[in-house]
């Protein structure tokens, strides 16, 4: 199924104690193990090996099911009145003398941040729902005919993000607010310094989204991060070695944006001689 997650993935918990045993999570794509190897195959046509392994920074579980247990009902009807964060807009523009019309949203610009984790030589990423990801798996399965992909379909790999919608702050600042939200580490300001900007969703917003660069430590953690509980956040935190990056972006099974993937390639990288 093109729903399904990633063949196999390897995790294991990190916290201040020992980790603890690996779990081996399978989907629901048929797969093979090589027991020498131990590392798992597609069974596809164009079947590559996808072994990668993640900490678990946040959370006492290793599986995504307890998050997929704090969704509800899940429906999708015709948007409503503008919001704080999305503005629906009709343009129109002339092109070669002809006047053509385009739909588009105003929204915030916003930041990311891609963080190296300095004990674990790994990528500090999130993993969350995202309703938009999985009202599109469910109108692709039923245009396929297909049953309703699963909840866990809808989570996401992502940088450390958030909306730049605070006038009174800097970028850099909404960057360390959202490390601390999400992530749980207290990242001076001065520690964080910007990499690129690029133009997301270009063919429906345009909004400017700035990608900054930190380090962290265990010793900077704070809280488990998580996010903001009101704003309905419900955010994994997982490190991804950076040995581990390449099989992972080649995992086409692994939702993730592309930010994460710019982000991740990156910062191989620059910590080339850790890997």
């Amino acid at each position: 199924s093109d729903f399904s997650m990633a063949c196999m993935k390897k995790f294991c918990i990190f916290t201040s104690h020992n980790a603890s045993p690996k779990l081996n999570v399978r989907s629901r794509r048929a797969f093979r193990v090589d027991a020498n190897r131990r590392t798992a195959k597609c069974l596809s046509a164009s079947s590559t090996d996808v072994e990668y392994t993640f900490h678990h920074l946040s959370g006492n579980s290793s599986d995504l099911q307890p998050w997929v247990n704090r969704l509800g009902k899940f429906e999708v009807g015709p948007a409503g009145e503008s919001s704080r964060f999305v503005v629906p807009a009709r343009i129109t523009y002339e092109q070669d003398g002809d006047e053509y019309l385009w739909d588009m949203v105003h929204s915030f610009p916003s930041v990311s941040v891609a963080l190296y984790h300095r004990d674990l030589h790994a990528a500090v990423i999130v993993r969350q729902f995202r309703p938009a990801v999985y009202a599109s798996q469910m109108a692709a399965a039923e245009k396929a005919g297909l049953p309703k992909p699963p909840l866990s379909g809808g989570f996401t790999y992502e940088l450390c993000a958030g909306l730049a919608d605070k006038e009174s702050k800097s970028l850099a600042q909404t960057a360390s607010e959202e490390l601390l939200e999400e992530c749980g580490y207290n990242v001076p300001v001065d520690t964080i310094h910007e990499i690129t900007s690029y133009c997301g969703a270009i063919g429906i917003s345009g909004c400017l989204q700035t990608i900054f660069a930190s380090e962290v430590d265990e010793s900077m953690r704070v809280s488990e991060g998580g996010g903001l509980h009101v704003d309905g956040e419900a955010i994994q935190v997982l490190a991804l070695k950076l040995s581990d990056v390449d099989n992972f972006l080649a995992d086409s099974s692994a939702p993730k944006s592309a930010g994460l993937m710019y982000a991740l390639m990156w910062m191989k990288l620059k910590y080339v001689h850790d890997i």
